[in-house]
């Protein structure tokens, strides 16, 4: 399955009502996009005003319980933890496995005191490779290495097991701990301004290192060839650009970010 991250309420998200890139890009191509579960069945938008006004109130009663939970063992929260109004706006972008793997890989690299990987080849997962899975085993305070997939718009920097609405017991983590994540990893290897980091958002790091004549619509969206190489650093700056723009759009707007996958 593709990854895709997504930055907008709880509400919105759990009721279908938003569009990730291969939809928005197929939609702009005049083309019908389906999304399938992991069954197979379509994934529809709940149109119905009242279920999704169920949905909601199902999303403030679990925001109502994990702030009293927090506050049991810290500082008082805000009642809500943020506004849950399905109709805000949300922000999207799909660094796949490969951009978001060598992202963690670089984390990884850069905790271990290892050089990162010149190439990586199509289809390769971070979470199979031997240095990711040791940095992942040693419990670190960085959750990208925490196999962490929601940060929660609370002002604590922290990490913490909790049931997700739907009931799956999940580690999350909070968006302050996830930007300081980034800044320091920028700090300590590129230095760039918001400026290059910008410019990094861009689809040639999606090219194979040997075929950057061909031109694939967005990234990996296309039909992957298997054995070519990309360059590991690119891949994890595009994927680095995409959760820094993912990351300062939810604390802006005071919303969660999650993976979706």
């Amino acid at each position: 399955m593709g990854l895709d991250i997504y930055a907008g309420t709880l509400t919105r998200y759990y009721s279908h009502n938003w569009k990730n890139k291969v939809q928005q890009i197929a939609e702009a191509n005049g083309q019908k996009c389906v999304m399938t579960d992991g069954l197979g069945n379509e994934i529809k938008p709940v149109e119905d005003k009242a279920e999704i006004m169920e949905v909601r109130d199902i999303i403030c009663q679990w925001t109502e319980k994990l702030a009293a939970g927090l506050e049991q063992i810290g500082e008082p929260m805000p009642h809500p933890l943020w506004d849950e109004i399905n109709e805000r706006d949300y922000f999207t972008d799909k660094p796949d496995w490969e951009a978001f793997g060598a992202l963690v890989m670089l984390q990884a690299c850069h905790l271990q005191g290892c050089p990162l990987p010149e190439y990586v080849e199509n289809g390769w997962s971070a979470f199979d490779e031997p240095i990711v899975k040791k940095s992942m085993s040693q419990k670190t305070d960085i959750s990208l290495l925490s196999e962490v997939a929601h940060w929660l718009p609370i002002e604590d920097k922290a990490m913490f097991t909790i049931n997700l609405p739907t009931g799956v017991e999940a580690r999350v983590s909070t968006l302050p701990l996830l930007k300081q994540e980034l800044e320091e990893l920028n700090r300590r290897i590129w230095r760039a301004d918001e400026h290059t980091i910008l410019s990094w958002r861009d689809d040639k790091y999606y090219f194979p290192v040997k075929q950057k004549e061909s031109k694939p619509l967005f990234g990996f969206l296309l039909r992957k060839k298997q054995g070519v190489k990309y360059r590991t650093e690119e891949l994890a700056q595009c994927a680095f650009s995409m959760l820094y723009q993912a990351v300062n759009f939810a604390i802006e707007h005071k919303v969660p970010l999650l993976l979706d996958y």
